[in-house]
C-alpha cells in the first residue's frame, strides 16, 4: 500500500473518476490524506524503539533519534531498563583483520573501510576498529584474519550464551558510514572475498552504536518515567555539567538550555542508578505513520479508515468554495429559486462521515489500549524483585 493506492481508492469513494471534470486535484487529495494520517496517528501511532547506553548516575536523557528524521518523536511509550544482565555482553572484536585488493569484482575505484561485529543470542556488539584499503575500478577485496568470537561467555551466570555469528560492514567508495556487507552465520571462517558493488549496499542498515550482545532479562523491567522533565537534576546543572548530549552521550549543554530539550527522566532510586555506560535501555517511542510513494507503515486492516478520513477532509475543503447558494424571488412572476439545499446536503454528508470516522478511531484506540494494558508476567513477582 502506497500513496497512489490511497488516492485511487479515495477518488472511487468520492465518485470522482479520472477525466477533465474532476472536483479535486491531486494536491487537494494529498492534503486531505495527510490530515487523515496525522489524525489516525494520534490514536494509533507508529511505534519504534531505540537502544541507548546509560550514563553514570544519570536519570535524565534526551529523546532518542527517530528511525527517520522526517518523522520526529512525538512521545515516549515505554522504557525497559536494564535491557540485559550486567556483565553478560561480549567485548567488540579486537583489531587484526587484514584486507588486500584483488581483481574481477564489482567494486568501484576508491578507498573502502571494513569492520566486523560479533552476533549473540541477545544481539550484536559494536564494530571492531576499521581497516582501510584502496582499489581500482572493477576490483575486489580479500579479507583475512577475521576475528573469531570467544568460545566461552563473558559471565559464568550465562553458560549458554555464545557467539553465533559475525557481521561484516563496509563503507561505499570514499564514504565514512559502515553498512552491512554480509552475515557470517558461524564462528569458524577467517576469510571473505568482497565483490559487492556500492549500489547493492545502498539502503542497508548501518553498524550498531550500542552493544546489545548480553543476556536479555526476563521478565523485562519496565520503568516509570516523566517526559519533558528534569526531575531530581536541575536544568542549570544539566546545561553547565554537559551530561545531556545526543542519545545520552556527554555534551556541553551550550546553545539550547536543557530545560528546552525534549527529554525524559527515569524514576529510579539511588541504588538503581547506572554505575557506568555498559547498561542498555530500550526506549519505545511514537511517531506519525509513513504514507508516501515508497510505501507505508499503516496496517492493511486500517486502510479503509485512512480513505474514510481523507474523504471527510476533502469534502470539507470542497464545500467551502462551492457554498455560493442564493434565494431569489421574481417580483413579477413570483418565481422562487432556492439552491440552499445543496450546501445543507454537503454538511449532512460531512457530518455523517465525521461521525463514522471518529467512531472508527475510537474503536482502534480501544483495541490498542487493551493490547497495551496486557503486561506479560512470569509467576508472582515480588514488588522489590530487583533487590533480591
Amino acid at each position: 500500500m502506497n500513496l497512489l493506492d490511497i488516492e485511487n481508492a479515495l477518488r472511487l469513494d468520492l465518485f470522482d473518476p479520472t477525466g477533465p471534470n474532476q472536483r479535486w486535484s491531486n494536491a487537494d487529495l494529498e492534503r486531505a490524506i495527510d490530515k487523515a494520517v496525522i489524525r489516525y496517528s494520534q490514536y494509533y501511532p507508529n511505534i519504534g524503539y531505540c537502544d541507548m547506553n546509560t550514563r553514570p548516575y544519570q536519570r535524565t536523557y534526551p529523546y532518542p533519534q527517530p528511525w527517520n528524521p522526517v518523522y520526529p518523536v512525538w512521545w515516549i511509550e515505554r522504557i525497559i531498563y536494564p535491557l540485559q544482565a550486567y556483565g553478560s555482553y561480549f567485548q567488540p572484536p579486537p583489531g587484526g583483520m587484514s584486507a588486500s585488493p584483488g581483481s574481477s569484482g564489482g567494486l568501484s575505484a576508491g578507498l573502502y573501510q571494513y569492520a566486523v561485529t560479533f552476533l549473540s543470542e541477545g544481539g550484536e556488539t559494536t564494530p571492531s576498529p576499521v581497516i582501510s584499503v584502496s582499489v581500482t575500478n572493477n576490483s575486489s577485496v580479500s579479507l583475512s584474519n577475521i576475528p573469531l568470537g570467544p568460545t566461552q561467555p563473558t559471565s559464568a551466570s550465562s553458560a549458554f550464551h555464545n557467539v553465533i555469528g559475525r557481521n561484516l560492514y563496509r563503507t561505499q567508495a570514499g564514504g565514512n558510514t559502515l553498512l552491512l556487507l554480509t552475515t557470517l552465520a558461524e564462528n569458524s571462517s577467517t576469510s571473505y572475498l568482497d565483490t559487492t558493488a556500492d549500489s547493492v549496499l545502498a539502503g542497508r542498515p548501518p553498524a550498531p552504536t550500542v552493544n546489545t550482545s548480553g543476556v536479555m532479562l526476563w521478565p523485562p523491567l519496565e520503568r516509570d518515567f516523566a517526559e519533558y522533565s528534569n526531575l531530581f537534576e536541575s536544568s542549570t546543572a544539566l546545561a553547565a555539567g554537559g551530561n545531556l548530549g545526543p542519545q545520552g552521550s556527554a555534551g556541553s549543554g551550550q546553545g539550547q538550555p536543557a530545560s528546552q530539550t525534549p527529554s525524559f527522566t527515569l524514576k529510579l532510586s539511588s541504588s538503581e542508578l547506572p554505575r557506568d555506560n555498559t547498561l542498555v535501555m530500550r526506549v519505545f517511542y511514537a511517531t506519525r505513520h509513513q504514507l508516501d510513494s515508497s510505501g507505508s507503515t499503516i496496517p492493511e486492516m486500517h486502510r479503509d479508515l485512512i480513505v474514510l478520513g481523507a474523504s471527510l477532509y476533502a469534502m470539507e475543503a470542497y464545500q467551502v468554495p462551492t457554498n455560493d447558494n442564493f434565494s431569489f424571488q421574481d417580483g413579477e412572476l413570483h418565481d422562487h429559486l432556492d439552491d440552499s439545499a445543496i450546501p445543507r446536503a454537503w454538511q449532512e454528508a460531512i457530518a455523517a462521515r465525521r461521525t463514522q470516522f471518529e467512531a472508527r478511531l475510537q474503536e482502534i484506540r480501544n483495541q490498542r489500549d487493551f493490547a497495551s494494558a496486557a503486561r506479560v508476567q512470569w509467576g508472582d513477582i515480588p514488588a522489590r524483585w530487583a533487590r533480591l
